[in-house]
This record gives C-alpha cells, sequence and structure tokens, in this order.
C-alpha cells in the first residue's frame, strides 16, 4: 500500500481535519519553500562577504569561492534533511488523534523548531565541534580540510536520505558522530599522526554513551509514565485501539503542547548540531575570521588578560620551555589522557604566552588572521588542560582551583562564537525542512511501530518523555537523538499498555541503529582518501 493510502486509512476518521491537498497548494507550498531556501542563501553570502574578501586580500580564487559556498549549502542540506526526517516525532500524535489538521501540526512544530534553534545556548554545538580538535582542524590546508568537509556532510546526508526513502526512524546524531569519527582517524592515519589523534575521544566517549543510554530511558520513562496515567485516569483514555472520536479538549491541550515542547527541544539540540557543522566550515576555510569571539567587549578581554597574569602567579616556571615545547606537551597530554609529565610547567608557559598577546591589544579584532588562528590554538590547548587539570586530585587549593576555572571558562568563551547569522539560516534551513516529507516516517511511527494504532496516551507520554530528554541534554551539551528517543517512548508505552509491537518494524530499526555510525564512519573515510586522491 503506498503511503498516501496508508496514511488515508486513519485521516478518514476526521474527514473534517484532513481535507485533500490540491496540486496548485502543493505547488504553491513547494515554490514559497524555494524561494525562501533562496533567500536565505543569498543573506548568509552577504553576511560572508567582507570576511571572504579579507582572508582572501579580495575577490577569492573561484575554485575557493565554490567549495566553500558547497560546503555550506551541503550543511544546510543536512539540516533540512534532519527537518524532513524528524518532523514525525512532534507531528505523529496530534494527526493520528485528531488533535489537528495536517498542515497546522507540521507549521506548529515548524515555528516551535525554529524558535528552539534561535534560543539554543550553543554548548551542543561546541560539543559537536569538539569532536574533531580544533589545532588539527585549524592546521588542516585547504586540500585536506575541503576533502575532511565534504566527506563528512555527504556521508551523513547519503544516509539519513537512505533511511528516510525508505520509511525507517534513523538518527541524524548518530550519522553525523560516525561521519565525524570516520573522518578525524582517516585524516590522522594520512597526515602520519596515527588514529588516535583526529578525534578527541574523550567527547566522543560523552556523546556515545548519551546517544546509547538515552533511547533506553526513553523506552523505561515512557512505560512508567503511562502506567501512571492508567492510575489517574478514566479507563476510556486508556484503552488501546483507535479512538472513536477526538480525544477532550484537556487532552488535545496537552498534545498540542508535547507535540510543540518535543519540536522546540528538537531544534534546541538537533539545529545545533547544524551550528556546529557550520561553524567547522568556517573554521577551516576562514580561521582568521572565526577563530575567536571577536566581538568581545574590551572589558571582558581585560578580565581575561587579568586572569593570565594571576594564573601565571600560581603556575610553575621552567627556564628554557619555549612556547613550541609547551603546546607540544598540552597537545600530547591532550592525546593521552592519563599524561601528566611537565603539565604545570607547559600551563605556566602558555599562560605567560597568553599574557603577554592580550595585554597589547584592546580588541580581539585588531589581531591579523595569522595571528588570531595562532592564538586560538593556545588558547583551546590551555582551557583542554585545565579542564583535565582541575577534574584530577591535586594539590591545588581552593582559590587556586576557583581562579583556574574562572580563567577556563573565560578561554572558552573568547574562542567560542556562534554569529547570529549562522543561527538565523540554520533555523530556517530546519523549519522549512519540517515542512516537507514528515508523511513516510509518521507512518511508520503511527502504524508500523504497533499492531494498534497510537493512541492519545501512548503519544503524549511518549513525547512528554522525548521532550523532556531532549531539554536535560542541551542544558549539558549532549547531542541525543529525537528520533530514538521518542520512538523507543512510542514502544515504552506501547509495551505497557499491553499492546502487541510489530516485530518485523521493530527490527529493521534495530538493524539500522545498529549500522548507522559504523557505515557513516567508513562511508566517510573511503570518501576523504578519495577527495585526496583526486
Amino acid at each position: 500500500m503506498s503511503d498516501h493510502g496508508a496514511f488515508a486509512r486513519y485521516t478518514t476518521r476526521f474527514p473534517s481535519l484532513y481535507p485533500q491537498p490540491s496540486g496548485r497548494r502543493q505547488r504553491v507550498s513547494l515554490l514559497l519553500v524555494g524561494l525562501l531556501s533562496m533567500a536565505g542563501i543569498c543573506w548568509m553570502m552577504t553576511q560572508l562577504s567582507a570576511d571572504i574578501r579579507d582572508a582572501f586580500g579580495g575577490a577569492p580564487p573561484f575554485v575557493s569561492a565554490l567549495l566553500l559556498c558547497g560546503a555550506l549549502l551541503l550543511a544546510l542540506g543536512f539540516v533540512f534533511i534532519n527537518g524532513m526526517h524528524d518532523t514525525a516525532n512532534a507531528v505523529t500524535t496530534v494527526i493520528y488523534t485528531g488533535t489537528l489538521s495536517p498542515a497546522r501540526a507540521v507549521l506548529i512544530s515548524a515555528i516551535a523548531n525554529m524558535l528552539g534553534v534561535l534560543l539554543a545556548s550553543g554548548v551542543v554545538a561546541w560539543g559537536v565541534m569538539s569532536l574533531l580538535p580544533a589545532e588539527g582542524m585549524i592546521a588542516l590546508d585547504s586540500r585536506h580540510g575541503y576533502a575532511l568537509i565534504y566527506a563528512l556532510l555527504l556521508a551523513a546526508i547519503v544516509w539519513n536520505l537512505a533511511s528516510w526513502y525508505f520509511a525507517i526512524p534513523s538518527s541524524s546524531s548518530h550519522a553525523l558522530l560516525g561521519a565525524m569519527l570516520g573522518v578525524g582517524v582517516a585524516s590522522s592515519l594520512l597526515n602520519g599522526q596515527g588514529a588516535l589523534a583526529g578525534i578527541d575521544w574523550r567527547q566522543a566517549g560523552w556523546a556515545g554513551w548519551a546517544l546509547l543510554l538515552s533511547p533506553l530511558l526513553g523506552f523505561l520513562a515512557a512505560a512508567l509514565l503511562l502506567r501512571l496515567m492508567k492510575v489517574l485516569l478514566p479507563l476510556s483514555l486508556t484503552a488501546s485501539g483507535a479512538p472513536a472520536e477526538r480525544p477532550p479538549l484537556w487532552l488535545r491541550g496537552m498534545l498540542i503542547l508535547t507535540s510543540s515542547g518535543v519540536s522546540f527541544a528538537h531544534g534546541a539540540n538537533d539545529g545545533q548540531k547544524g551550528m556546529g557543522l557550520m561553524m567547522v566550515i568556517l573554521l577551516i576555510a576562514l580561521p582568521g575570521a572565526f577563530a575567536l569571539n571577536r566581538a568581545m567587549p574590551e572589558r571582558e578581554l581585560a578580565d581575561l588578560t587579568l586572569l593570565t597574569t594571576q594564573a601565571q602567579a600560581q603556575l610553575p616556571q621552567r627556564a628554557g620551555l619555549s612556547l613550541t615545547s609547551a603546546q607540544a606537551i598540552l597537545d600530547n597530554s591532550r592525546q593521552q589522557q592519563g599524561a601528566r609529565d611537565g603539565v604545570l610547567p607547559a600551563l605556566g608557559a602558555m599562560t605567560a604566552s597568553l599574557h603577554q598577546q592580550l595585554s597589547g591589544i584592546k580588541r580581539l579584532s585588531e589581531l591579523p588572521p595569522a595571528e588570531t588562528a595562532a592564538l586560538r590554538l593556545r588558547m583551546t590547548l590551555t582551557a583542554d588542560a585545565l579542564q583535565r587539570l582541575l577534574a584530577q586530585e591535586n594539590p591545588l587549593s581552593g582559590s587556586q582551583r576557583a581562579l583556574l576555572a574562572s580563567l577556563t571558562a573565560q578561554l572558552k568563551h573568547a574562542s567560542s562564537v556562534i554569529p547570529w547569522w549562522v543561527k538565523i539560516v540554520v533555523a530556517l534551513a530546519l523549519g522549512l525542512g519540517t515542512l516537507t516529507g514528515w508523511q513516510r516516517i509518521a507512518i511508520t511511527i503511527g502504524e508500523r511501530t504497533g499492531k494498534a494504532p497510537l493512541t492519545p496516551i501512548q503519544g503524549a507520554s511518549s513525547e512528554l518523555v522525548a521532550m523532556t530528554t531532549l531539554g536535560v541534554a542541551e542544558q549539558f551539551g549532549l547531542p541525543v537523538s529525537t528520533t530514538q528517543v521518542l520512538t523507543c517512548g512510542v514502544a515504552g508505552s506501547m509495551v505497557a499498555s499491553r499492546s502487541p509491537l510489530q516485530p518485523r518494524t521493530l527490527k529493521r530499526m534495530g538493524l539500522v541503529w545498529l549500522l548507522t555510525l559504523p557505515v557513516c564512519a567508513l562511508l566517510s573515510a573511503l570518501l576523504y582518501a578519495l577527495f585526496i586522491a583526486l
């Protein structure tokens, strides 16, 4: 049965909510999406034009400009497909229970997604970026840099499109993580640095655990929440099977609230992954313009300079230790998590160098591009080493810990910035993607996860759990999968209500979830090697 036919079997229960869309309306909608996409792309390029001219000393070479534009468009394409892929997570319940028409549900979801992106903290974006160490990205030449970008983006996009085409809910977060691991390892090997040097394995471990445990949490929490609802709510609302009429007003309100909350949380979490991708591209292509927070106020820069002075006085100094040697020690400490030899003297030399450079300027925008990139490397290495030092048992006093913690936070602030135009174009791409392609995955979640139709209570419990999980993960900077949390929540709520699941669908989803990370890693590594060879 076609997707439209399968969907129609359920929407006929509430015919007033589901008028058949006309061909003209569909064409107008596609035209509007296309025009908004073109407007967003043109506006993005106007925001970048001055930075591009400064980086190339005038008009950039045609090939360089083409590669940069293509990479940015691919990143926005990944965000757009993420919106297409994940819209169903939020709208399935309100559509299948007759709470909202598809058009209204998808529009509300698109707006909530965009607001989530615009109001996001940026912590997840920098968590995604830190999987590929900044010092490695800045050190790449343009050939290796663009090979890394294109291999990473194409691998994630191909997998997402394939899973969407076959209507299998899969994790864009897993695809992105796998692609980043693949290109990071391949880049390190081909540049003679060893397989472990190109990835921040500590950050990758945190991301991996978050992606692994969040679906289990979604399953268990949704099951427990539904059991609680069965105790508190009337039997007619918690019974399995398709409702004969629309849910009562209060329950429809709850469903709309949870649907909007899932969309907002999805934008705040998954939208930041798009921001992280955009910043990876800009950091590789235009490090002089985007390596540091050039809009940092003079007062904050003065505070940072003072902190480097105070930290320098608290850290041991080693005579004859060069800045190059200090950087090598800290880089080795990052790659070998247990290495501590020489870290404190290296930090002393690094803070002295930072103080010397920062004390001579009033704004970070005064630095030339080459010095900006070098300063970013020293800041990130110092902040990373200080963070590891504070996490270990050592004889530091309370005042010393407070000082070094403040310095770490200020260094991260100075080297972490997401321009507003990046947030806006990512929000637009995610919102426009939300408006298209949602029906394929919605049918799988609503009709093919269980043998009985999705009930309002099952949908409300799973979406409430997904909304909460995503919100908490965003606060801690952890990238989690909206698709996996919500789908496992739906399955958990069905198990709790003793509604049988469809084994064939679950086997397909489980197989795709298991294959996503290794396949994307292998595909991105092969693409990187191919692009370098070409």
